[in-house]
């Protein structure tokens, strides 16, 4: 009972459980939870970390009392979630981690109690003096960067989450107060205002609101048929005005804060202003579609239903239309990546998009096939169909030119759709064969990668034409703007006053983390600044800066070459050439305020808008700067007076850009060129920016086809198995499909198996591959910074600090990556991106593991993978002898930004293992159902021939002639064909003789009956008989009499008989069986004796049947009824008459004696009857008329209560 009721109400009970779960979901997000409950469970984990803390210092106690720092060092242990440093003498010596920003030398911050918060994070950290070591153990509360961006991200670890955004405070007075074990106060937890709703809470709240909508449409179409004509026409207009409402008043505002509510994501129009209303709408469309096809069932044949019927056949091709103008917009006016070839690149928004694309398009497929359907039962002919197809084919493509729209095959696509499903619906009766199915869902997965291909290439063309804009000139007045603001600060600034009045060493990392964390700031972060001080005499104030060869001449030839001084402040140049690839040369004069003494401030400016090479400089920009993270996908280009100052990407460009660039395509245009396709933009007659890409080539076309036909197919597998299930959950499975199933399982697991092992056995080889180039790079730049630093006795900071790091940034620029040089004790000497450092997020100690690895395991070399924030990426290091070969420290290369290229390579070969992956899939389920198909076909003949082999009558030998099994089978096949017409004939002939025997008693038994009184009769007449007795003319008179009574008794026997063995064929016609019961019943009806009632629904009943015969059959079956019931009862006899669909019933029913059970099998049998008198042949005559007439008649009996006769018949219309 109660699974017969999910069956009939699982819809209902989906959108009641999606509506509940989505208001549940909605204010739990919304209100975060139990914030009380979260507070306390926080605070508790906190005592946790405190608590191993404590165990952990407890064990390192006991480990570093009886044992060297060396053996400390030895045994490692870097797996634990506490970070151990020990100080001797205020001196570093020992840590496992180099995470935390410290310095080497013990200061006021840190070591010490209690809760720190460092550069990076907050911090509770614990100290204990062990004889001369104090040993400082501590533990991550929270990250905390100075700013954020993919990699580097403020949150909680995950054993101390909070289920909301909250920031720490050392104010008791602010938000919750989380104690210590020892109850004193630890810090605060100050919840943020606005809180950030998740990427997978939005995607659950999406689901559940476009589930629940889409859940009560599809109930609305369930029980729309319960309701009156007018109200089902109303339904789909109040759900339009609703709709309309819902968009006009902003019903679903509730969401706005969620990702998939920004307009940013998706936002065409007013009607399609984010992707939540894009997803409701697509779920209108859909449930309109589906009302369309319960209006088309209401239309009946004739001229107006054949109007109508091809109204809507051209009317639906608008719905092709507007899938095209879903599509366009999902690309062309939002941020979802729909790129399908680029498989990593895909998201769940990606997932959404096309499937709601898919389930679009099967909508639209019912709704045209149900339209052609149509019709053709209001009377469409095959013909007319082709012809008004090719009518709103051209008449649809007309429209589409005049429209503008280039996309050709989009008004073809129809035709072809249209007609090939027309073929299919008059040619086969529908679209039952899975190789149709299959067809069309290439057909749909074609033109979908077709349209995405060139929506994406469109979009992608316009947002080049805008980056070239953007980058052709450098020149930005907001730039000059912002210095214009900041130039009295730097005048002013007393970090400046100090050099200028009393020049002091410092290194050039200091420097300039100085100068940008006090003066270029946020704004600026958008540029890679490098900073120079000159004095009166044009001398360095900073030893040994980027170019220590005559800096100020250098920076300053730039300046009058090529420096165009701003309007607005005239100490800002614009560096109109790019030369040394500066955007801008800042030339700040400068006096100091105590003495007469003055110096020049160089800033060089280098826009971040082009991605550069070396290192990760991403790694260390804000997410809130406007940089074009997107151009990193191109291959790009700066042209000056002809010659190439700059360039970026895997595109060799030529050194003038004359050679590549047509002069056809005037100041700006595409063009092809050496397999890629580049956007040319010249400014100024001058300047020529090109933006590259890729060509899209058929292999992507290809592969994209692949992507959309399996995953259509998937989304077409819950349907497949709801109308399969009984057929897969009973095994009843057919040949064919067993085959498919097992090639595409073979095809599926050998391709897994093959690309998963090609996948690790590339990425090993990536892997080892990228490891020996950055040994090869080590080794290389070993030997060069050998040659320049080879001949010190010893490195110091305070002495080569400026020198080495001006050299480790020249070779950064040389082998493309980034370099570090470390002393013996495993401290920072240089770096050539100090900024890692310098906003803390990496200590000025060397990765603790490499150190043990070089140092105390005496490796020659060491590789291995290190990480910051959420970037992970390789790191080498390899000892530093100078040309005594003494070790004077050790040399670290790290490859950020190759890391990245790198891992991008290994993704696009197993996106290329993938996609060859998925088109093998497609084209192997393709070529499994057609194999199985072709397997099969002889099976399917044999199948057939069986199904029409009828005993006693010709049946065809199947030609088969090739020599296999199935051929064996055929030739045994035909062989007892042959057997088994030979044992029919006998079988007949004996059946024959049977008969005539059989027949020849029972004629001979019949007339014998008559024959006796005849006989005896005659005989005492012979023997009365008197002619001269006055009453022998009497007597002769009765026994003539009783003669002529047999006679008539004989004659009736012969033409009972006659009229069985010789039943006419029928002469069919219309008949309406309702009055024709009506009317035999009449002459039954006998007052106080039977009672005869007649229903009928409908009234009036037709069928093909040959009148005469049908009233042999209503008069045999009343008289037996009547016969059959006793005297001592009043008859009752109702007779029935229904229709259902397209099927005529007709119950005869009587409250008589009813049958014997052992009589049962034989009541149809001719000669047999139950009553003393008749030649049982009614019944018999009955079952033949109604065979003859497509029929079958049936019985239910009880004996004593009575009998009833039912007949189904074929009605016509």
């Amino acid at each position: 009972m109660l699974k017969n009721a999910f069956k009939k109400y699982y819809i209902l009970i989906g959108a009641v459980v999606c509506s509940i779960t989505l208001g549940v979901y909605f204010l739990n997000v919304h209100s975060h939870g139990d914030s009380y409950n979260a507070f306390n469970s926080f605070e508790q984990d906190f005592h946790k970390k405190q608590d191993l803390l404590d165990s952990e210092l407890s064990f390192f106690n006991s480990t570093i009392q009886y044992k060297r720092i060396d053996d400390v060092w030895r045994e490692l242990n870097h797996r634990t979630a506490i970070n151990f440093h020990v100080y001797r003498s205020d001196s570093l010596i020992y840590w496992n981690t180099n995470q935390l920003p410290i310095i080497r030398f013990a200061e006021i911050h840190f070591p010490s109690n209690g809760i720190l918060h460092l550069q990076n994070g907050w911090y509770c950290a614990k100290t204990i003096e062990v004889g001369d070591y104090l040993v400082c153990g501590s533990f991550l509360i929270k990250q905390d960067y100075s700013y954020e961006n993919l990699e580097l991200i403020n949150a909680f670890p995950s054993d101390l989450e909070l289920p909301f955004a909250a920031s720490l405070s050392a104010e008791e007075d602010q938000g919750y107060q989380v104690k210590m074990k020892d109850n004193s106060f630890a810090f605060s937890i100050v919840t943020d205002e606005i809180q950030p709703i998740t990427r997978w809470e939005s995607v659950m709240l999406f689901i559940l609101l476009v589930g629940s909508i889409s859940c009560w449409l599809f109930f609305l179409t369930k029980i729309a048929n319960r309701f009156p004509p007018i109200v089902r026409s109303i339904i789909p207009i109040g759900v339009f005005v609703l709709r309309y409402l819902s968009l006009k008043m902003g019903w679903f505002s509730f969401m706005e804060g969620t990702e998939v509510h920004d307009p940013s994501l998706y936002g065409t129009n007013e009607w399609f202003p984010n992707f939540v209303e894009y997803a409701i709408n697509v779920s209108v469309f859909i449930y309109l579609m589906f009302e369309l096809r319960r209006l088309l069932s209401l239309l009946k044949p004739g001229i107006l239903g054949k109007v109508i019927a091809a109204s809507f056949f051209l009317g639906s091709i608008l719905w092709w239309e507007l899938l095209v103008h879903l599509l366009r917009g999902l690309i062309e006016d939002s941020s979802i990546p729909l790129i399908i070839d680029q498989l990593f690149e895909l998201n769940i928004y990606s997932m959404i998009a096309i499937s709601s694309i898919g389930f679009f398009i099967y909508a639209y497929f019912l709704l045209v096939r149900d339209t052609i359907i149509r019709c053709k039962e209001v009377g469409w002919t095959a013909v007319q169909m082709a012809m008004i197809t090719f009518f709103g084919a051209c008449l649809f493509l007309f429209y589409e030119i005049s429209e503008g729209k280039d996309l050709s095959y989009n008004g073809l696509f129809p035709g072809v759709l249209y007609g090939f499903i027309v073929y299919l619906i008059y040619r086969f009766g529908g679209i039952k064969q899975l190789g149709a199915g299959l067809i069309l869902l290439l057909l749909f997965s074609l033109i979908t990668a077709a349209n995405i291909a060139d929506f994406n290439q469109k979009k992608e063309r316009s947002e080049r034409e805008l980056y070239a804009n953007q980058l052709a000139t450098e020149k930005n007045i907001v730039t000059e703007a912002e210095y214009f603001q900041l130039a009295d600060q730097i005048k002013e600034d007393n970090f400046l006053q100090r050099f200028i009045g009393s020049p002091q060493a410092m290194s050039v990392s200091d420097f300039e983390e100085g100068m940008e964390r006090r003066l270029f700031n946020g704004f600026w972060e958008r540029y890679e600044m490098s900073f120079s001080l000159f004095d009166a005499d044009h001398k360095p104030l900073i030893e040994y800066q980027k170019d220590p060869d005559a800096p100020y001449d250098k920076l300053q030839s730039i300046v009058n070459r090529s420096g165009v001084p701003s309007e607005i402040d005239s100490n800002i140049y614009f560096i109109s050439d790019y030369s040394g690839q500066y955007s801008y040369i800042i030339r700040q004069p400068l006096t100091s305020k105590d003495t007469t003494a003055s110096a020049v401030l160089f800033c060089t400016l280098k826009s971040k808008k082009i991605p550069e090479e070396i290192g990760f400089p991403r790694l260390l920009i804000s997410e809130q700067t406007s940089v074009l993270e997107r151009l990193e996908a191109y291959s790009i280009a700066k042209y000056h007076d002809g010659r190439l100052v700059t360039k970026y990407g895997d595109f060799n460009y030529p050194s003038s850009h004359q050679a590549m660039v047509p002069t056809s395509i005037g100041t700006k245009g595409f063009f092809d060129f050496d397999e890629f396709n580049h956007y040319a933009l010249k400014k100024g007659g001058n300047d020529v920016v090109i933006l590259s890409s890729k060509n899209f080539t058929s292999i992507d076309l290809v592969t994209s086809f692949s992507y959309l036909f399996s995953f259509f197919g998937l989304l077409l597998f819950p349907l497949l198995f709801r109308y399969n299930s009984r057929r897969i959950t009973r095994k009843t499975l057919s040949l064919a499909m067993k085959i498919q199933l097992v090639l595409i399982s073979l095809v599926f697991l050998s391709l897994f198996a093959f690309g998963w092992g090609s996948g690790v056995f590339v990425s090993n080889q990536y892997n080892q591959y990228t490891d020996d180039v950055i040994r090869e790079k080590l080794n290389s730049l070993q030997t060069e910074v050998r040659a320049k630093l080879g001949d010190f006795e010893e490195l110091s900071i305070y002495e080569n600090g400026n020198y080495m790091q001006y050299i480790l940034q020249k070779f950064a620029k040389v082998f493309f990556t980034d370099i570090n040089l470390y002393d013996n004790d495993g401290y920072l000497l240089a770096t050539s991106r100090p900024k890692v450092f310098n906003v803390g997020l990496l200590s000025e100690q060397m990765n603790p593991i490499a150190y043990q690895q070089m140092k105390f395991n005496q490796k020659s070399e060491f590789v291995h993978d290190e990480y910051i924030g959420k970037l992970d990426y390789s790191s080498a290091y390899l000892p530093f002898y100078n040309n005594n070969d003494d070790r004077l420290g050790f040399i670290n290369l790290q490859h950020f930004g190759q890391q990245r290229e790198f891992e991008n390579q290994i993704q696009k070969f197993m996106v290329a293992i993938i996609n060859v992956f998925i088109l093998l899939l497609a084209i192997s389920i393709v070529l499994a159902i057609f194999i199985s198909a072709w397997l099969t076909s002889p099976l399917r003949i044999l199948q057939e021939s069986f199904a029409s082999v009828k005993f006693g009558k010709y049946n065809e030998q199947i030609s088969y002639d090739r020599e296999d099994e199935i051929g064996a089978l055929v030739k045994d096949y035909n062989q007892k064909l042959l057997e088994l017409e030979f044992a029919a004939q006998q079988l007949a002939k004996s059946e024959r003789e049977s008969a005539w025997r059989e027949m020849a008693k029972q004629v001979a038994h019949e007339i014998k009956n008559p024959l006796t009184p005849m006989k005896l009769s005659v005989q005492q007449l012979l023997r009365v008989y008197d002619p001269e007795d006055p009453k022998s003319g009497e007597k002769l008179k009765k026994v003539a009499n009783s003669m002529i009574e047999q006679i008539d008794a004989l004659t009736n026997i012969a033409n009972e008989f006659s009229s069985f063995a010789k039943m006419p064929n029928p002469h069919e016609a219309r008949l309406d069986l309702v009055s024709l019961a009506r009317g035999v019943a009449e002459v039954f009806k006998v007052p106080g004796k039977v009672e005869l009632e007649i229903s009928a629904k409908p009234d009036a009943i037709y069928v093909l049947a040959d009148k005469d015969q049908f009233v042999r059959v209503f008069n045999n079956l009343i008289k037996n009824s009547i016969q059959a019931i006793p005297n001592d009862r009043t008859g009752k006899i109702s007779i029935e008459l229904l229709q259902k669909e397209n099927k005529a019933y007709i119950r005869i029913t009587d409250n008589g004696v009813g049958i014997d059970p052992s009589k049962v099998g034989k009541i149809f049998v001719p000669y047999f009857t139950t009553k003393s008198t008749g030649t049982g042949l009614g019944l018999a005559m009955v079952r033949q008329i109604i065979e003859n007439h497509q029929g079958t008649i049936d019985f239910d009996t009880e004996l004593g209560v009575g009998t009833t006769f039912e007949i189904v018949m074929p009605v016509t219309k």
